[in-house]
């Protein structure tokens, strides 16, 4: 592969842009999770601050003389300009995270529901295959993709949900049945109730369900009172407990003051009434979302809980989770769910979309010649289907063909019998020669002489390095789809 052909899309940089936006560690520190932050380092100081200017106010409020009179209008303006100053601060989070969720919604709203299904395959492939998954900072990596990741798959549990009937929420309901359907122009589908009192705050909400986790109190737990300790190590029981109580309590408070509701702009007194009070029903939805991930039988919760449960297994930030994991992420699910910790209909309503091996998931198999047959050797595929008929036969995109890398494979349904993540697949390559294995995978890797020790029949393959060259990055445009 020659190296000047290394780069990015357009569509790969703006993802990795947009994950940037959600949580990065930048000089300029303007990250969503970077402006919590930010807002949690200063918060104590801010309210003694507050505390004393109201204190100056009183003290001065009953002043008879004109010195003192003077004094207590100065009081006063210092309080309305510190009142006005964190207002703003507040009014620019809130402006910064609605633009996010805004951009969220362009890359996956579409007309069709297969065009939607693309896009949806799109962004979730996009940010797995751009977050590195054989590194010594994969933890690091993944912690900051994972945001994104989870709040496009809340998305389509939402979707998911809806069509099997299983969201009663009189909130989302009464937006669900104003819903634009086929808009005429792009400003329609913007205005969509539905998409800007449901999608949107669903989208905030996720976002930021683990913002808490930037508060100083809980960085003390997870880095250690000194800040020297490895903060995805395992926690012990009560430092976890305590982590997560204290995660969920500053959330709450960053949801609800640090974000708040939306400013309106215009000189209606009706249309501002209208405004505001639509604003704080969405806030309050926010707040019915991540009080009752908590509980799983109320199902409206399992919008948030799932993905969670589901992205800490795709975008794990434990030391040392092997990447031939990842398809396991839907067992956890199962298991949640078997043991009440998760709403089982609601897990297979999600299984039922994502399947069992996650978007950019880098496949293994056995191609099939004309007639049918199995051929001597294992070929490369990729994810990039969402919707599977069968949640075990995952829909891919091939990478080589005859052992070539190529940028113009065609779509394929890989059964389980072909799959080499499947034990039964794997046994039809045992009776290969240790000679053959090994010349089909020294035309597979290019660091051969390192690799050569690995397994001689991999049940899955990384596809990291294939996806950073710019032509191997359009895995999602039409093309025939075949059975393997």
């Amino acid at each position: 592969m020659n190296k000047a052909l290394i780069g990015e899309s357009h569509y790969t940089k703006s993802v990795r842009n947009l994950i940037k936006k959600v949580h990065d560690q930048s000089p300029i520190k303007d990250s969503l999770y970077e402006q919590a932050a930010d807002y949690f380092a200063m918060q104590s100081g801010l309210s003694e601050q507050l505390q004393d200017l109201k204190q100056q106010v009183a003290s001065t409020k009953d002043a008879s003389s004109s010195r003192g009179e003077a004094r207590h209008k100065d009081a006063q303006g210092k309080l309305k300009r510190f009142n006005q100053h964190s207002e703003e601060g507040r009014l620019q989070r809130y402006k910064e995270l609605h633009q996010v969720c805004e951009q969220i919604l362009d890359l996956t709203d579409a007309i069709s529901e297969d065009e939607s299904a693309r896009n949806f395959s799109r962004l979730l492939g996009t940010i797995l295959l751009t977050t590195q998954t054989e590194h010594r900072k994969v933890a690091l990596f993944n912690q900051k993709s994972k945001h994104l990741y989870k709040a496009t798959l809340c998305l389509l549990l939402l979707d998911a949900m809806l069509a099997d009937k299983q969201i009663s929420n009189p909130y989302v309901l009464k937006h669900f049945e104003k819903r634009v359907v086929n808009a005429k122009s792009k400003d329609e589908a913007n205005q969509c109730p539905f998409r800007l009192y449901v999608k949107v705050p669903l989208l905030m909400t996720a976002l930021l369900q683990d913002v808490g986790q930037s508060h100083p109190d809980v960085q003390a737990i997870l880095k250690g009172p000194d800040g020297s300790e490895d903060e995805f190590r395992t926690l012990d029981r009560e430092e976890r407990q305590e982590m997560l109580k204290l995660s969920y309590q500053h959330t709450i408070n960053y949801l609800k003051d640090g974000i708040g509701c939306g400013s309106y702009v215009g000189n209606s007194k009706q249309e501002r009434e209208l405004f505001n009070e639509a604003e704080k029903d969405k806030l309050k939805f926010v707040m019915t979302l991540i009080k009752s991930s908590l509980d799983p039988r109320q199902t409206i919760g399992n919008l948030l809980k799932i993905p969670q449960v589901y992205t800490s297994v795709v975008l794990s930030t434990k030391l040392g989770q092997a990447y031939d994991t990842l398809p396991k992420a839907t067992l956890v699910l199962e298991k949640a769910a078997e043991k009440d910790a998760l709403n089982g209909k609601a897990v297979q309503s999600f299984i039922r979309v994502v399947g069992h091996f996650p978007q950019g998931f880098g496949i293994t198999y056995i191609p099939k010649d004309s007639d049918r047959r199995d051929l001597d050797r294992y070929e490369y595929a990729i994810v990039n289907g969402l919707y599977p008929e069968n949640p075990s036969v995952p829909i891919c995109r091939s990478a080589t063909k005859n052992l070539e890398f190529t940028g113009l494979g065609h779509d394929l349904l890989i059964g389980v019998d072909n799959n080499l993540y499947y034990p039964q697949a794997r046994k039809k390559l045992e009776v290969m020669s240790k000679e053959r294995l090994l010349e089909i995978l020294s035309k597979l890797v290019s660091n051969f002489e390192e690799r050569k020790e690995l397994a001689l029949i991999p049940n899955c393959w990384h596809p990291y390095t294939f996806f950073s060259y710019a032509k191997h990055q359009n895995l999602w445009n039409k093309t025939n789809r075949l059975s393997n």
